[in-house]
């Protein structure tokens, strides 16, 4: 029971939750790392040409690649719908970059593997310094900011991305 209250049913990533005690827990006895926020891009799209099932498929490929690039030393959580947030204890914005890449090169092949669609699933990245004492309401706050300003700069999807 403990695992179910504290695990998202789709993914079994950490629920938004166990994540936020668990990064409180970790700033107030330590700083560095990072932390980012990452939302799926166009999920609308995939849910609208293949059925929610599909885009149930899409989230958890997302998923499966961040735990596969981020590995056991990071907290990863799926906080909404197509949003998940990741602590990074021991990681500089490089190291972050890097993984961003590793991640959606994963989250396509899994897709692949899972659907058989060729779809590039793509994502926008808030990530801020953690510091001592602060929350995650603040870390999301900061990082949201970020992100949301990525998101206005992207294209709008055009049916050769869908087909990319």
């Amino acid at each position: 029971m403990q695992k179910c209250a504290s695990t998202d049913p789709l993914t079994g990533l950490l629920n938004r939750r166990s994540f936020e005690r668990q990064f409180n827990l970790a700033m107030a006895h330590r700083a560095g790392g990072k932390f980012i926020i990452a939302d799926m891009d166009y999920l609308k799209a995939i849910n609208d040409e293949h059925g929610h099932l599909v885009g149930d498929d899409a989230i958890i490929s997302f998923a499966q690649a961040l735990e596969l690039v981020l590995g056991d030393e990071c907290l990863i959580a799926r906080i909404g719908g197509d949003e998940f947030c990741a602590y990074l204890p021991k990681a500089d914005a490089n190291t972050v970059n890097q993984l961003v890449t590793q991640v959606g090169s994963a989250a396509r092949n899994e897709f692949l593997r899972k659907t058989g669609l060729d779809y590039p699933l793509s994502f926008s990245v808030g990530m801020q310094k953690c510091h001592p004492k602060l929350t995650f309401r603040e870390m999301i706050s900061r990082a949201d900011s970020e992100l949301y300003a990525k998101k206005r700069s992207r294209p709008a999807p055009t049916a050769i991305d869908k087909a990319a």
